[in-house]
């Protein structure tokens, strides 16, 4: 079976609050099976350009390193005592910090790099990693949130034009 096609929609706010009831109005149009969520990330940009990013699935070599050391004291206490805890803790925060590097499965980490300098200072912008995108079910959603723009997008050319008439960016 083939793999969803995935699309980047970056949608700017001028308050992180609008952000983030779009993102909880995304995740109800999945359960509406209107599209798919596969990433969310929250790119917030101070007026003095300074930048912040909330990602919401990835796992990051910090937490890989966590959850690998918890794991492998655990095992390694059980297995070879406090000296085989001690042992197993290091070898597998190791490996989690290595897994957490190497493995991206949302939104790849130099798109996000990309996208702080993207986002107008002063705003807020959520970027999504979506399949199975209705359109039309996605215009309507981005019509209740006057004042949101896109940021940047991967859809195909009619579709970007669709939402920002949606957005009030353009006439239609």
């Amino acid at each position: 079976m083939t793999e969803p096609v995935q699309k980047l929609i970056v949608i700017g706010f001028d308050e992180p609050l609008k952000a983030s009831e779009f993102l909880l109005a995304a995740v109800r149009m999945q359960g509406h099976e209107q599209l798919k969520v596969h990433d969310a990330v929250f790119i917030e940009r101070s007026q003095d350009g300074r930048s912040a990013v909330r990602e919401t699935q990835d796992l990051t070599p910090g937490k890989g390193a966590l959850g690998g050391a918890m794991w492998g004291l655990l095992i390694g206490t059980l297995f070879g005592g406090p000296i085989g805890g001690i042992i197993g803790g290091a070898a597998s925060a190791g490996g989690g910090a290595l897994l957490g590097k190497l493995i991206d499965t949302g939104i790849k980490d130099d798109k996000i790099k990309a996208l702080r300098d993207a986002v107008p200072p002063g705003t807020t912008a959520l970027a999504l990693l979506v399949s199975h995108l209705s359109l039309g079910d996605l215009q309507r959603e981005l019509e209740r949130f006057p004042g949101a723009t896109l940021v940047q997008s991967d859809l195909p050319d009619a579709a970007v034009h669709a939402v920002r008439v949606a957005l009030g960016e353009i006439e239609g």
